[in-house]
Parts: structure tokens; sequence; C-alpha cells
């Protein structure tokens, strides 16, 4: 029976391309509110930060308190998007004030993810992804004074490739998902080692009771109570559990009248009398008993939980493309430019296109921003393509684009001989495209 359990929250917010970006399209004012919905997104916020982020964060910090007084201890981790700490900071600074007083008790670690909550890792170019993990370093550091040792990738996006870069880039430990194929027999309840890196897999089955399950009179463990949750917890084979949510489980996507708030408030307490003691994902980090080969791409989404949520079907792959053609022409521009474009990397903007049934259809329709898969496509990909015509005419482009290939995949891609350099300058594998540069530039209109 496992005598650990880490317990974590998923905080964040997308950018969302307006709704009408096709069907009234607007060519005044700033950048970023010509493409996306900054009212739609304020109203979002507000109500998140009204029916969980403040009242779910209060409750925590609470049972933080009220454990040091009777001497346990009470311990939780988060993963923040700097897409949310963004909203935070122009609508709900009274909620970065909370999570910086989390901080300050030391009983909090936030972890490291991707600034923009992008897909990236998946582009076989891992420029921007790096960029992004840096920026959301940055940040965390700036406002909550942590520097993560601990990675999450994007929704749980990790495959061999991701787990060498993280490495890589500093990170000592991951969170994945326990997904079966990925375990390939192995328990999720203990700490693992790939590399020297350690991993610590995601028990989506307790995980999903919380976040999927709570409210479901259908549900044949209904209700969901503290107490029977601890039992669950403490009963479980291994050596820790790892419990890993969206935050928005809390109030949210689960009302308060359901009765979740005072499930968070009383776990704590319920596990503490089961001799389930609470640690930090980096308390683990040297804990690492059992090696591991990790195979494939997994993710915490849907029922394959692989890379297919965002990139399964010819609409995301053809938004994919849009946006990775607008990559270059937005760092040469900068500014808001370069802004909106990492708004447009949001795997939410992807995950918006799903077109599948069943139970993964419909966790797909609560999130979507749209009415339908259809009608998000039509909104994203003219966005995306009126945005890039915008910069192609900035820039004083009218030639096609040159596409690099890498690892017989097309990665990166160059409008000007400018960008060309630039993408042989930052990846010196692609060298061997120089052979086509004059015929390309030849090519070009002039």
């Amino acid at each position: 029976m496992v005598d650990k359990i880490i317990l974590g929250f998923e905080v964040h917010q997308p950018f969302r391309i307006r709704k009408d970006a096709f069907w009234n399209p607007r060519f005044r004012g700033n950048i970023l509110e010509r493409f996306f919905d900054m009212e739609l997104n304020k109203e979002i916020f507000d109500r998140v930060k009204r029916k969980c982020y403040i009242p779910a964060t209060k409750i925590i910090l609470e049972e933080i308190e009220n454990a040091e007084d009777e001497g346990r201890e009470v311990k939780f981790f988060f993963s923040l998007s700097g897409t949310f700490i963004e909203q935070a900071e122009k609508w709900g600074k009274d909620v970065l004030e909370l999570f910086q007083v989390l901080s300050s008790t030391k009983k909090v670690e936030f972890l490291g993810q991707t600034y923009y909550h992008s897909i990236s890792s998946l582009w076989e170019d891992k420029t921007e992804w790096k960029e992004q993990v840096r920026e959301q370093k940055e940040i965390i550091k700036e406002y909550f004074k942590q520097e993560p040792q601990v990675f999450e990738n994007t929704e749980l996006l990790t495959n061999p490739q991701i787990l060498d870069m993280v490495q890589e880039i500093g990170y000592k430990g991951i969170i994945m998902e326990g997904k079966e194929s990925t375990l390939n027999g192995k328990n999720p309840n203990f700490v693992y080692r790939r590399k020297g890196l350690t991993i610590l897999f995601r028990n989506y089955r307790l995980s999903d009771d919380i976040a999927f399950r709570f409210s479901s009179r259908n549900w044949d463990q209904y209700p969901l109570t503290a107490d029977k949750f601890a039992n669950w917890v403490k009963d479980s084979p291994g050596q820790v559990v790892t419990i890993f949510v969206d935050y928005e489980t809390f109030g949210e996507h689960h009302w308060p009248e359901s009765g979740i708030l005072d499930f968070l408030r009383w776990l704590p307490r319920e596990l503490n009398k089961r001799g389930v003691k609470f640690a930090l994902p980096r308390e683990l980090i040297n804990e690492s008993y059992y090696d591991i080969d990790i195979q494939g791409t997994s993710s915490w989404a849907d029922i394959n939980k692989d890379e297919s949520s965002w990139l399964g079907n010819i609409m995301q792959w053809a938004y994919d493309e849009a946006v990775r053609r607008a990559e270059m022409p937005s760092k040469e521009l900068g500014g808001d430019y370069l802004k909106a474009w990492k708004y447009f990397t949001t795997s939410d903007n992807y995950y918006y296109l799903f077109t599948g049934g069943g139970g993964p259809a419909e966790v797909h329709n609560y999130f979507n921003a749209y009415s339908t898969p259809v009608d998000a496509f039509i909104n994203e990909f003219y966005a995306i393509n009126a945005f890039l015509n915008e910069e192609l005419h900035k820039l004083g482009i009218n030639n096609e684009p040159f596409f690099f290939i890498k690892n017989g995949k097309r990665s990166s891609v160059a409008w000007n001989k400018k960008e060309f350099e630039e993408i042989i300058k930052r990846d010196g594998s692609l060298k061997d495209h120089l052979k086509y540069l004059k015929e390309w530039l030849g090519n070009e209109k002039d």
C-alpha cells in the first residue's frame, strides 16, 4: 500500500481566436484584439476566477495553514501556463497574490511547462519549444521566486525525443501519463528513471475519478467523498500516487453545489488519518529506484492518450501548417506580431478542431470555444492565414516559401534569404539545404 501522494493542478487559460474572424473580420485596432477575442477571454477568466481560482486557492492556503497548526504537512504542486499568468495580471491580480502567498509557504511547488501551452514539442524543429519553456521558467521565477526542477509538457505530451530535450535543458524530473502501453505492465505508483531523468506517472484512473466522474450520478461509486477517495489512495499498491487534474475541476467543471470544494478541503485530513503523507515532485527526484524505457507518444487526452487530439485530422494538419508558415515572418517583425503568433500556437486552438466521436467528443465539445469543430476551423484557419498575409505584405514578400525537411518530415519554413539563413544558423543539421538556395532565390518573384 502507498504511503505518499503528490497532488497537483494544471492551470491554463488560452487567448481564444475571435469567433467572427471569418464572418465579420475586423481590420482596425491593435493586432492582438483584431485576431483574439479579449472580451470573451476576460469574461471566461472572470467567471473561472469567481467559481474556482479564488475559492479553491483560499481552501488550499487554509488547509496548509491548518495542517501546520496541527503538526501535519500538506503540500501541493501547480503547473501554470504563461498565458494564464498574463490573464491574471490583466484581470485577476488578487489571484496572482494568492498564488504568491502559496509559494511563500514553501509547501507549494511550481512546475515548468511551455509558456503558451503549445504543441511545439511535436514539431521537428524544437527551437520555438525551447524558447517557450525558457519564457515560462522566467515568469515563474519572476512571480513566485522558484526555479522549476520538474517539468510537465503541454497536456502531458511526451515521447523519447521530448524526454531527451527536457533532460538536455536541465530539468531533473517530468510528469507523464500513466498509460498502460507506456508502462508496459509496470505499476504507475512508483518513481522511475530514464537516463537519469526522474519520471512520475500520473495515476489517471484516480485522477479522472475526481476530474470527470465526481458529479456523475450514473457512476457506481457516486457520491465520491474525501474519506472514500483517501481509502482508494491508501489501498493502492506501490510507492506514491500522483494525482494531477485541471484546476478548473474545483468549482468550474464541477460546480460548488456538487460538493467538490468540500472534497478539496477535507481530502488532506482524510489522507492524514490513513498515514498517507504529502510530497512535492522535486522531493522525489532522488527516489527513482526503477529504470524504464519509453516508446511512442503519450498524453492525458481522450482514449488514445497520444497526439491525435491535436494532430489527428486534416483540419488540424492544415491549421498547424499555416501556423508554422507564419513563424519566421512573425519573428522577423517581432512585437505584437510575434506575441499574436505565439497565441496561435496554443494547443487549445488545435483541440477545438477534434472531430472524433463518443466520450472524447463530449469532452472536446465541453471545452470548445466554438459551436462545432468545422466552425472553429473556418474561423481559425481564416484568422491565421489573414494574419500571415498581413505579415508578408508588411515585409514586401510575394514569392513562394521554402520548406526545410528534417528526418523525412517538413520542418521550418522560410520566405526570404534572411529567414533561410536564420533557420540554418539555429539548426546546423539543415545545412545540406544550402544547395537549393540559389535555385529557390532564382524562383523568387521581383
